[in-house]
């Protein structure tokens, strides 16, 4: 935590907060974007495939892929334009982990959208096991214990930001 009381940027003022990232793990995540980035339309769209594959009731949250079967979600334009969307948030985020306000208000700008539309913490939390499979694939299946604790922790960061923001809507 910093001296302000936030995370990397995103302040969450509960006591079960995840620690703040390290330097390492940083670059650990920068590291790693960079091979997600260079290919964020197919990469985006291969993380909701996973995302629905493992929850198939994730699925539900899009009313345009409702009863589709995985093959038409993954051909389907609107798949394709959420999936870069997703990408683009994610990396405004990881361009912001040394800009804490900037940071901040990216993810709970996020996180209030997807709030609205009853998308909080536990969808954050299922999209990652998702992303980490993603990232073995890219990385051949050489994913260290130091990639998987950093991407974790955003993860967790965001998923807390959407657990508050759900909260104020109640």
């Amino acid at each position: 935590m910093t001296e302000n009381g936030t995370h990397n940027g995103v302040s969450n003022g509960t006591t079960s907060e995840p620690s703040a990232l390290s330097e390492q793990e940083l670059e650990a995540i920068n590291e790693t974007w960079t091979l997600i980035w260079n290919d964020k339309k197919n990469n985006g769209i291969e993380l909701f495939i996973k995302l629905f594959t493992h929850f198939p009731e994730s699925q539900n949250f899009f009313k345009d892929f409702k009863g589709l079967p995985i093959e038409e979600v993954r051909e389907h334009k609107k798949l394709r334009a959420h999936a870069l969307s997703v990408m683009y948030a994610l990396k405004s985020f990881i361009d912001n982990l040394d800009d804490e306000e900037t940071l901040d208000a990216l993810v709970r700008k996020n996180a209030q959208n997807h709030a609205e539309r009853g998308v909080g913490e536990r969808e954050v939390k299922m999209l990652l096991p998702a992303f980490l499979e993603l990232l073995n694939e890219q990385l051949q299946e050489k994913t260290t214990d130091l990639h998987k604790s950093a991407w974790t922790k955003l993860f967790g960061v965001i998923a807390l930001v959407a657990r508050e923001e759900q909260n104020h809507l109640k």
